[in-house]
């Protein structure tokens, strides 16, 4: 899940179930199941599933067909991935799903899908990150849903081997050079940090302070990190007590080097990503999809696409925009397709609530 409160929740699924019913929607092209048993190019989506039962899933679109396959992982192994799919990550030619209430990471071969065994022992993990060809860090929120951690993983035997202590609720992770940089959200609590750790050693080097609630971070292309915190609510989810920010990190002095407040006290901004060549931004916000330069200093006050979406992607083959829609958090979701220039291209169906995306 990506919201920190069950109250929350159910704001956005009113926010995303009113945005959803729009006149101009392609109608969406229901997935096959069996498109194909290799999964060499296209778009993996991963849907969490119904939270507190089920099992999550993961579709596959391939991009030069259309087709779609539903649930790959059971169809080939003959068993669910389990509650909730939170992300997926390809790494080594492998697969690896990280599943959040489960407290598991399954690993798959990253074409066949079949399976490569499972890493137990987490607790609430959220995303995947390869260090080296026998490393990977998975960042997790802990003990309560607070503790903030990430755990060492041995990608030859597919244990855990150690424990880096982080700021509360260890979320996305980018790797800079050797040092890996952690946005801390607060899991089920609050928190303001980016940990950074030296991955040769596993120590943490600094944690910088950047503002409420960091969860998205990217890398652009002069090598700079770019954070997106979603920022405060007050105790009755009422406004924003610390506001949301966009901030970037100038990783030769680990310092902040720019600070952007967004305006609103009412609406949090969400899944930061990057075109392909890493100079322009985007993130979902206020009922929109916005872009901002690597290179600009304010923020922009025009949404490129008028929708709210419960994730968001961009594929790097040829910068099409991927908005997942949950409709209403309990049957199957849907993503809608825009092209580089945030024009409507079409839509396909998927699971029950469609959150990341990984492209290949």
């Amino acid at each position: 899940m990506k919201t920190k409160q069950l109250f929350y929740l159910s704001v956005l699924t009113v926010a995303i179930t009113f945005s959803s019913c729009k006149k101009d929607d392609p109608e969406p092209a229901l997935g096959g199941g069996t498109a194909g048993t290799s999964y060499a190019s296209g778009i993996f989506v991963t849907n969490e599933g119904t939270f507190g039962s089920g099992t999550g899933t993961i579709n596959f679109y391939n991009r030069s067909t259309g087709a779609v396959s539903n649930d790959i992982f059971e169809a080939k192994n003959g068993y669910p991935l389990g509650n909730i799919v939170q992300s997926m990550e390809l790494f080594n030619s492998k697969a690896y799903i990280v599943v959040n209430n489960a407290g598991k990471v399954e690993v798959a071969d990253g074409t066949s899908f079949a399976t490569a065994g499972t890493i137990s022992g987490f607790t609430y993990p959220r995303y995947f990150l390869g260090i080296n060809s026998g490393k990977g860090y998975v960042s997790e929120w802990g003990a309560g849903g607070v503790a903030g951690a990430i755990k060492v993983v041995d990608l030859s035997t597919k244990t855990i081997t150690g424990t880096i202590t982080t700021g509360k609720g260890a979320e996305g992770m980018v790797l800079a050079g050797s040092k890996v940089y952690v946005a801390c959200g607060g899991g089920f609590d609050n928190d303001s940090v980016v940990t950074v750790i030296n991955s040769n050693t596993n120590a943490v080097t600094t944690n910088i302070y950047v503002g409420a609630n960091p969860k998205s971070i990217k890398m652009d292309a002069n090598g700079k990190i770019w954070v997106l915190c979603s920022g405060q609510w007050d105790p009755t989810y009422t406004f924003l007590i610390s506001p949301a920010k966009l901030v970037r990190i100038d990783t030769a002095t680990a310092t902040v080097d720019l600070t952007l407040p967004f305006a609103s006290t009412f609406s949090q901004p969400s899944s930061l990503v990057t075109n392909n060549a890493k100079t322009t931004l985007y993130y979902s916000y206020s009922g929109g999809v916005y872009a901002h330069s690597y290179a600009a200093s304010v923020l922009s006050g025009t949404a490129i696409i008028n929708r709210s979406f419960y994730g968001l992607g961009v594929d790097p083959t040829n910068d099409y925009f991927y908005g997942s829609d949950a409709v209403d958090f309990s049957s199957n979701g849907k993503v809608i397709r825009y092209n580089a220039s945030a024009t409507l291209v079409d839509s396909f169906a998927v699971g029950v609530i469609p959150g990341n995306f990984f492209f290949k």
